[in-house]
């Protein structure tokens, strides 16, 4: 019986690590105007800081402070080739601009992308981890939406099996979709302009990938980047629930109650 007790305790602890680990990104997809209460105030909220730096034509590496004063870089490079990504231009629809310049990342793919798309996008090296990032989208959602998404994609990622997608994935964590269109009306932004970011605060990150897999559509991205680095588990799901507090609880009280009784 005492096996029985020590065995249970040790699962129910075991999984609830496993929950905790498995927790999902906060995913962010929301209108320029909104990025301040949608994903600022999220970030500042655990007490860290939000990092800003507007692209600029023909700049790839952009200098910041990270969490702990150090000066540090964040690359871009296209992820197909891993040459630096230089962005030109800017890009505005119907008078709605994005803050800053942009980089042109028309999706495309190849049979050699883990997800189709993936080789089409931009790579963010950080030389100081971070687990939050975004940045501002331009011309999504405007056409494309009938695109088939492989079915191991689909059952992998728990995804739809259509759509005009944006994907972000962290380097050493899953990818993502944080916004997937199967009309126009599916932008949140105005006029084709939106904001997509992602919070995974189950670890830190030196790569964050970025790229769409709505084939055919016009795609671009840039603006102002903004990225932090926020406490383990102090976003989104990977905070632990009460009831999963509890179960963690009885787990630990179940290995206490076996130590004390070998004692005895």
């Amino acid at each position: 019986m005492k096996k029985t007790a020590l065995a249970s305790a040790l699962v129910t602890t075991a999984l609830f690590a496993a929950a905790s680990a498995n927790a999902a990104p906060l995913i962010v997809n929301t209108a320029l105007s909104n990025i301040p209460t949608a994903f600022d105030n999220v970030i500042t909220g655990t007490g860290s800081t939000v990092v800003t730096a507007q692209v600029v034509d023909g700049q790839s590496t952009y200098n910041y402070i990270d969490k702990d004063g150090n000066a540090a870089t964040v690359s871009v490079t296209r992820t197909s080739t891993g040459a630096a990504a230089l962005p030109s231009g800017g890009y505005a629809d119907y008078g709605t601009p994005l803050s800053g310049s942009v980089w042109n990342i028309n999706p495309g793919s190849s049979v050699s992308d883990p997800i189709p798309g993936f080789g089409s996008g931009l790579t963010f090296t950080f030389s100081s981890p971070v687990n939050a990032f975004g940045f501002e989208i331009g011309d999504w959602a405007t056409c494309c939406y009938t695109n088939v998404r492989p079915t191991a994609i689909q059952t992998t990622y728990s995804v739809p099996a259509t759509g005009s997608g944006l994907w972000i994935a962290f380097d050493g964590g899953a990818a993502t979709l944080p916004a997937n269109a199967l009309s126009s009306s599916d932008n949140p932004g105005l006029n084709f302009t939106n904001f997509i970011g992602a919070i995974d605060s189950s670890g830190f990150f030196s790569k964050v990938t970025f790229f769409g897999d709505g084939f055919g559509e016009f795609l671009v991205a840039g603006g102002t980047l903004r990225f932090a680095s926020v406490p383990k588990g102090s976003v989104g799901g990977s905070v632990p629930e009460p009831a999963s507090l509890a179960l963690l609880g009885i787990g630990l009280a179940g290995l206490a109650t076996m130590r004390r009784r070998k004692t005895a």
